[in-house]
């Protein structure tokens, strides 16, 4: 089997999903920084939490590693070879974002329109576009638990880490509602499986006296204050592999205005 050795910048982290082939896992995107056009890359399988703290990487983080042959047939698809990361430096978001504008920036599409045409024509299942008008964010309640299955999964033990905690399920399924910049755009509903998301509802738990405070000032944050007239917004989606026409928000990209 082919394996390559890459350099990119991580953009994006989903919350760990459980799967019956692979476990525990989580999907890493970001942008390859070692071809001379710089291009989308997702990392999967990446068994985030049984990582030893030190090798645990961050969003704008540069990493270098090697990858294989992915049987994900996406073409931005690899399968990284996990002890051979190299985390680099953060980019931090110093100078307005200037840095990390210049990775993003190239790749930037007009519209999720545009990106379903693209998958339609070459494959194509990540992207990120600035959504013309961001209408709504709400959310819906889920079954609290994983199946039996799942939850075998979610309380194995880790071989480097006997603390691990279980995994724990989040109790909602948070969606954007926004229209693209496609003169045709209908709107578009998509739901978001960033990280950072999902520890908000956990972190944020023991500050507000109820569920309906906490969902409002999730609410708050990640429709007025990311997305507000003061940010630059641009949304960073990937498609489903079983519904190639599936995307949902991966995560959002929001820096100052100007």
């Amino acid at each position: 089997m082919r394996t390559d050795r890459i350099e990119m910048v991580v953009a994006v982290k989903a919350y760990p999903s459980i799967s019956k082939r692979y476990g525990e896992t989580v999907c890493v995107a970001g942008v390859r920084t070692d071809l001379s056009v710089p291009e989308w890359v997702r990392l999967f399988p990446v068994a985030f939490r049984d990582m030893h703290f030190a090798d645990r990487f961050k969003k704008y983080q540069r990493l270098t590693l090697d990858v294989t042959d992915a049987s994900d047939p996406r073409p931005e698809s690899a399968k990284p070879i996990l002890e051979s990361i190299v985390p680099g430096d953060v980019i931090k978001s110093r100078a307005k974002w200037r840095d990390r504008r210049a990775i993003i920036e190239p790749l930037m599409l007009d519209s999720m329109c545009q990106l379903r045409e693209l998958q339609r024509v070459d494959g194509r299942s990540l992207g990120i576009f600035r959504p013309a008008e961001v209408l709504d964010f709400t959310w819906e309640q889920v079954a609290n638990d994983w199946d039996d299955h799942q939850q075998a999964i979610a309380d194995q033990p880790s071989l480097f880490l006997p603390d691990k905690t279980s995994l724990e399920k989040i109790p909602y399924r948070f969606r954007y509602h926004y229209r693209c910049a496609d003169p045709s755009c209908g709107s578009h509903k998509q739901t978001i499986i960033d990280w950072e998301l999902a520890e908000s509802y956990r972190s944020w738990r023991s500050q507000y006296a109820n569920e309906q405070m906490l969902l409002e000032k999730i609410r708050e944050r990640w429709l007025h204050t990311m997305c507000g007239p003061e940010k630059d917004t641009a949304f960073i989606v990937g498609n489903q592999y079983r519904n190639r026409d599936g995307f949902l928000v991966l995560g959002v990209f929001w820096p100052p205005r100007g």
